[in-house]
């Protein structure tokens, strides 16, 4: 339920500023990848992570136990039978060319009427079907194509290959979404709508971070999203239309959620969803079955963000800026010309490989981030219709004890 106050806004001004000379993102410059191939992010490759979680397992610290190393590798299980790979387009569970014909069989289509249903009974299907798949909240926009990004990193061969549109000179034969022969991706210029679908992370999970417990909470929401994302793609191939199913591949989330209508933009560069805050994962499906789309929202972030700061004062870091936003980016790990919190990735990187998760503090302690009740609505509510009492309300969340988080051993108290 959207907090009270909420506003519907239209125009990609509202929603971000971006200068002109603004350029699409290339997936290699993504700091999760920096540590696989810049010899000066030595240490911090995925590697190094995990050496630093196997240390703390072998010590039996608090959320480094047997039982949270259990919970990560059952947290995975689903993503990994299925080869949902989150980082890599066009791979296994998230091919852009259906997977589930060989089993159906193409002959079970032959002779069935066309489906031509319009664009706002359509949309109504689409998030019928992504709730039935376990979505927690779904939005549709159209693609703009800035949040595209300009090339994707194969971790493989340790190289970018480029993302084309069929409308760009030299591509405009290609009617299906694919792979070229030189690793290049081809969107067809019809796929202009995105399904951006929100997944709730676990709020006692996330409250333990930084502990294994916390990214097993991570993990488990990635295997829902495969789920979700590889039945709604084949669900709109069987309709007849195209579909590539994402978790963190091919473009960027944040923006195409804003974009959608679910939330906005924190000063911890993570969504703010009207009712889990940061604690979500967001994944899409991009597709060029006709969709009513929706208007992106206001429900007071950016005002209470200016005043707040908690998420930057808590950081282990000092990732996080308490300044104001600026179109440059800290590094080459954010995207250059956008107005946004510019969070400094490297820090964070370095935090990570050192506790051995992917943290997740900046999520805890957000006042965002609260379980559902009438208490909760009627505050964001408040945020929602005047920034007056941001104050007030910043100083109740630290009075009532909010994001502090507790000890990682109550994960598994019954």
């Amino acid at each position: 339920m959207k907090p009270l106050g909420t506003k519907e806004q239209s125009g990609a001004a509202v929603r971000y500023a971006v200068r002109e000379d603004y350029r699409r993102f290339d997936q290699k410059r993504n700091l999760i990848y920096q540590g696989e191939w810049n010899p000066a992010f030595a240490g911090l490759s995925r590697s190094d992570l995990r050496q630093a979680r196997e240390e703390k397992l072998k010590r039996s610290l608090p959320g480094f136990t047997r039982l949270d190393w259990a919970y990560q590798m059952a947290a995975t299980a689903n993503s990994n039978a299925s080869g949902f790979v989150i980082n890599v387009p066009n791979s296994g569970g998230t091919s852009w060319r259906g997977i589930a014909k060989a089993a159906i069989g193409s002959e079970a289509i032959v002779g069935l009427p066309e489906y031509q249903g319009k664009s706002g009974i359509n949309a109504r299907v689409i998030k019928k079907m992504a709730a039935l798949f376990g979505a927690d909240d779904v939005g549709i926009c159209r693609l703009d194509r800035r949040w595209v990004y300009s090339h994707y990193y194969d971790p493989e061969t340790r190289e970018s290959y480029p993302i084309h549109f069929s409308d760009e000179p030299g591509f405009e034969h290609h009617t299906e979404p694919g792979m070229l022969e030189d690793h290049s991706q081809i969107i067809p210029v019809g796929m202009k709508y995105a399904i951006v679908f929100i997944h709730e992370m676990d709020y006692k999970g996330i409250a333990e971070a930084p502990s294994l417990t916390q990214m097993a909470t991570t993990l488990r929401t990635y295997s829902q999203i495969s789920l979700t994302a590889i039945s709604l793609a084949e669900f709109i191939r069987g309709l007849g239309y195209r579909a590539i199913p994402s978790a963190n591949c091919t473009a960027l989330n944040i923006p195409l959620a804003i974009d959608a209508g679910l939330g906005e933009l924190g000063r911890n560069a993570k969504l703010i969803h009207p009712r889990f805050g940061p604690r979500c994962r967001i994944s899409k499906v991009i597709t060029d079955l006709p969709l009513e789309v929706d208007i992106p929202i206001a429900f007071g972030v950016t005002a209470f963000c200016d005043t707040c700061k908690k998420c930057a004062r808590t950081c282990p870091g000092d990732a996080i800026p308490t300044g104001d936003r600026s179109f440059d980016p800290v590094g080459e790990f954010s995207n250059y010309g956008v107005l946004q919190w510019q969070v400094d990735h490297d820090r964070c990187k370095k935090i990570q490989a050192k506790i051995g998760t992917n943290c997740g503090i900046c999520l805890q302690t957000c006042p965002y981030n609260k379980p559902d009740g009438m208490g909760h609505w009627l505050v964001k509510s408040l945020i929602a219709m005047t920034p007056l009492m941001n104050r007030l309300i910043l100083r109740g969340d630290d009075l009532m004890g909010y994001g502090k988080g507790r000890p990682a051993k109550h994960f598994w108290d019954f």
